[in-house]
């Protein structure tokens, strides 16, 4: 994806956002999140064409890490632990869990992207697509060959962009460990997916904030 956005103007509303958020007492470090938010009358989000839920990869690492499941067994599990994978379920254990609502509903909610063995994809679709499947966290599945280190590294700097049916969307662009640049350069790109997407003429206001500090606009520049 082409990024063809002023990131030094989006820098500086960065900086801004950082310096607002600072002042507040917290017991956490904060998050930066950027609400995109479209002109109603341009965009009629009951068409399906102008609602999506997509992962867009980003240039930098954000922090804390995402979590990543893996299902299978043999070397791939043992290639997707030394990846980093959080946690590793057995062909075995998969309609054990999907046999119990509460379980299903609670891995879904815990981790943000999961994988999969060839060999174990059916049994995660017939017990856990119910739980995954709504949420956009089908896995993608992979042979023992596959570089998973590669795709665990790919996940950490991976979003998922999510509008249905308001004419709006929030995502995670950085954290307060991040540089402004790094933030910045995040940002540009979740823009250039949206002009990807035909609809950057339709955004009305793209606002970035931390976690608790207010928003401040963001100036789409090219």
């Amino acid at each position: 994806m082409t990024v063809s956005f002023n990131v030094d103007v989006i820098e500086t509303a960065v900086a801004e956002a950082r310096a607002k958020g600072n002042g507040k007492s917290t017991k956490f470090e904060q998050s930066f999140d950027i609400a995109v938010n479209f002109r109603k009358k341009e965009l009629d989000v009951s068409k399906p064409e102008n609602r999506f839920n997509q992962e867009v990869v980003l240039p930098n690492r954000m922090y804390p890490p995402v979590k990543v499941c893996a299902f299978g067994d043999g070397e791939f599990a043992d290639k997707a632990l030394e990846a980093g994978v959080e946690r590793v379920v057995g062909r075995e254990e998969i309609p054990k869990i999907g046999e119990e609502k509460k379980e299903r509903k609670l891995l879904a909610k815990t981790f943000d992207f999961f994988i999969s063995a060839v060999d174990a994809m059916s049994l995660v679709g017939r017990y856990l697509g119910q739980a995954l499947g709504p949420r956009g966290k089908m896995p993608r599945p992979f042979p023992p060959q596959a570089d998973l280190s590669a795709v665990v590294d790919q996940y950490q700097r991976t979003v998922r962009i999510r509008m249905r049916n308001t004419p709006t969307f929030h995502v995670k662009v950085g954290h307060v460990r991040m540089s402004d640049r790094e933030i910045a350069d995040n940002i540009a790109t979740v823009l250039g997916f949206v002009d990807s997407k035909g609809i950057i003429d339709r955004v009305g206001r793209v606002l970035v904030k931390t976690t608790m500090g207010p928003p401040v606009d963001v100036s789409i520049e090219r």
